[in-house]
């Protein structure tokens, strides 16, 4: 993938697009970050870094099917846990309504 635009964009269309054709070509295009190991450190890029859903999406997913089908050391399931934990909370807190805060 040559940039997070890219991705992004490739993201989009494995989620929404109404061609089998271009979810497809999308899916084996972007299969690479769920089964290769040598990708979790772009799938962590892409949760602190990405600005759609769809791409956040597809990290996320890939990362937990990367956690559960490898023997991962601790240290690096710990960072991951971390990285996604962020990625949520940087991504849920700006929309959350703290008006009962006083």
């Amino acid at each position: 993938m040559e940039s997070l635009a890219q991705l992004e964009a490739l993201c989009e269309r494995l989620y929404n697009s109404q061609d089998s054709a271009e979810r497809a070509h999308a899916e084996n295009a972007l299969k690479c970050f769920s089964v290769n190991t040598e990708y979790i450190s772009q799938c962590q890029y892409i949760l602190d870094n990405a600005l759609t859903p769809y791409a956040l999406m597809l990290a996320s997913s890939s990362l937990l099917k990367q956690v559960t089908d490898h023997s991962l050391a601790l240290t690096l399931r710990l960072d991951i846990c971390n990285s996604w934990t962020y990625c949520l909370l940087s991504y849920s807190l700006p929309k959350m309504d703290f008006k009962w805060i006083p």
